[in-house]
C-alpha cells in the first residue's frame, strides 16, 4: 500500500467517523459546520480537526490539480474559521465552504473527466434542495464529499 492510498484512508475515516458520530449524538443538522456548536465547547477542535483530517490529505492527493488544491485549502479555511456565528468570521468560512465545494466539483468535472458524478450528485441534491428545508446544507455538504471521495478513490484504488 502506497502513501496516496493510506492518505485517502485516512482522510475517509476521519470524515466518516466525524459525521457518524455527530449524527448519532445530536442528529443530522443545518450544515456540518453548525455541527461545531453542538460539541462541548472543550471539544470544539473537534470539528477543525475533522476538516482538517479531510481537507489535507486532499491537498497531498491533488498532485498537480489546482482546482482540488484549492478546494482543500477552501475547507482548510472552514475549519479554521468554525465560529461562522461571527459576522466577519461567518464571510470567510462562507466563502471558503462554497469556494472549496464549488472547485472540488469543477475539478471532477475537468480535471478528473468524471461529470457524470457531478451530474448525479446534482440531481440528487435538487430534489433534496427542495423537500429536505431544514437539512438541505448537511446532504448537500455530504454528497460533495462523496463526489470528492470518488474522485480521488477511482485515482488512487
Amino acid at each position: 500500500m502506497d502513501y496516496q492510498q493510506i492518505l485517502f484512508i485516512i482522510m475517509n475515516a476521519i470524515f466518516i467517523s466525524y459525521v457518524a458520530f455527530i449524527w448519532a449524538k445530536y442528529g443530522v443538522q443545518q450544515s456540518i459546520s453548525e455541527s461545531y456548536y453542538c460539541l462541548p465547547r472543550k471539544w470544539n477542535f473537534i470539528f477543525t480537526f475533522a476538516l482538517w483530517g479531510f481537507a489535507f490529505p486532499a491537498i497531498i492527493l491533488s498532485n498537480g490539480d489546482g482546482l482540488m488544491f484549492f478546494a482543500g485549502a477552501g475547507i482548510c479555511f472552514v475549519g479554521a474559521a468554525a465560529q461562522m456565528h461571527q459576522e466577519f468570521v461567518r464571510k470567510v468560512h462562507m466563502i471558503a465552504a462554497i469556494g472549496g465545494i464549488t472547485l472540488g466539483e469543477l475539478s471532477i468535472i475537468f480535471v478528473h473527466d468524471m461529470w457524470w458524478l457531478t451530474a448525479i450528485a446534482a440531481a440528487i441534491i435538487i430534489p433534496i434542495a427542495i423537500f429536505a428545508k431544514k437539512s438541505r446544507i448537511w446532504w448537500a455538504e455530504i454528497i460533495a464529499f462523496l463526489t470528492i471521495s470518488i474522485a480521488l478513490g477511482l485515482q488512487y484504488l
